[in-house]
């Protein structure tokens, strides 16, 4: 085996491949494309064939045809979203940024908040405030107007979802009034807590579902993520979520809508001990979760048995998410029972594949630590780092 490094092509795609890297090419066929960006990437969304990337110096960048084009500064401080041809998101002085495919349109609020994930919906636009307010932008003459706001107590850093729980279509979800008092672990950057999950009606945002947990209980999360579970009739969403406790630290937690409105319908066990906490990985009807993440990091699967989540046996040595970090999405599946994670230092991503047992069938060094979302678009994993390169790998 060669100890220097091997260069390949690939179609259009060019590989720089270690001897260690050739090893687990040939166990299991990649390809790689290397990017190198001035800043590191802190958040990734993909829109049809092209990827974008919003940097720590906030600025906003296309990847198409393998070429990084760059397309707005000041565009957002921590995440972006993008569909219907837009990119959209909040930049440090709390205004809305929405890239239209040939320039930044705006609107005049000031008092978003940059910490929290905006929706994109087909004619429209869903942020919250610092306040915790929602607020629906609609499109007006080269830039953008409010239409509606609710007083939501959202949280200022409230990563917004889309989903549809009873089959009416997409609606807007949140998790909301946060509390400082009940859990103090404070594992996503701040002690308080959301004590709820609201779902909001998409254009009025008037309030349509409201579940409420009861003291000490508390949603250790900031997204509530919707998942189509496979083998369930009726093709409904549920949300995944944290649902910890200061006795029992992380259990998942599949929230579910019936005639009722809004129910827990499933729980998987807990820690047993306090500031102990997981990451949830959804799609593909599957729910997975990294528990201790930062303690020895064991992937896991959850399958539903009545109200009860049965676990998989782990599969420990992989992380998704660094102490303090608001990146929820650090892991993904890129197939039933395959899915791409980092190592747990940060450095590497792993391909692992889980059938009768999970094993690493490809690895990939990082340029540094991870430093974004990973997305999974196109048939490719993408992935930033500390060195400010971007990957995007291709796991077969």
């Amino acid at each position: 085996m060669p100890s220097f490094p091997l260069r390949l092509t690939l179609g259009l795609v060019s590989l720089t491949l270690t001897g260690a890297q050739v090893a687990c090419a040939q166990a299991a066929p990649t390809a790689l494309q290397t990017l190198n960006l001035p800043a590191p990437a802190v958040w990734l969304a993909a829109e049809a064939l092209q990827i974008y990337a919003v940097t720590e110096k906030a600025e906003l960048w296309r990847v198409s045809n393998g070429k990084a084009t760059v397309l707005a500064k000041n565009f957002s401080s921590a995440f972006i979203t993008a569909c219907s041809g837009r990119v959209v998101g909040v930049n440090g002085a709390g205004q809305l940024q929405v890239w239209n495919g040939e320039a930044v349109e705006s609107a005049p609020n000031a008092d978003l908040s940059p910490l929290a994930h905006p929706v994109c919906l087909p004619f429209g636009i869903v942020a919250a405030t610092r306040a915790g307010d929602l607020v629906r932008f609609d499109p007006a003459a080269g830039s953008w107007r409010e239409a509606a706001r609710t007083p939501a107590n959202a949280l200022p850093d409230a990563q917004l979802m889309l989903a549809d729980l009873d089959g009416g279509g997409e609606e807007v979800v949140a998790l909301t009034r946060p509390d400082a008092t009940r859990y103090g672990h404070g594992i996503l950057g701040d002690t308080a807590e959301p004590t709820e999950i609201t779902v909001f009606e998409r254009h009025s945002l008037s309030v349509l579902s409201r579940l409420s947990l009861p003291a000490p209980f508390v949603f250790e999360d900031l997204q509530a993520r919707p998942v189509k579970l496979e083998g369930v009739k009726g093709g409904n969403d549920s949300l995944a979520v944290v649902r910890s406790s200061p006795g029992g630290g992380a259990a998942l937690a599949l929230i579910s809508k019936g005639q009722d409105g809004l129910k827990v319908q499933a729980t998987g066990p807990d820690f047993g001990q306090t500031h102990r906490w997981l990451t949830p990985v959804v799609g593909f009807g599957q729910v997975w979760a990294v528990k201790t993440p930062h303690i020895g990091g064991q992937l896991t699967q959850y399958t539903r048995a009545g109200n009860t989540l049965k676990t998989s046996p782990p599969f420990a040595g992989v992380s998704s998410h660094g102490i303090g970090s608001r990146n929820l999405n650090a892991a993904v599946l890129t197939a039933p029972g395959q899915l791409v994670v980092p190592s747990q230092d940060h450095r590497n991503l792993l391909s692992v594949e889980c059938r009768t047992k999970c094993q690493i069938t490809a690895k990939l060094a990082l340029g540094g630590t991870y430093s974004s979302n990973l997305l999974f678009a196109s048939g490719q994993v993408w992935m930033g780092d500390s060195s400010g390169k971007l990957h995007g790998w291709t796991v077969k």
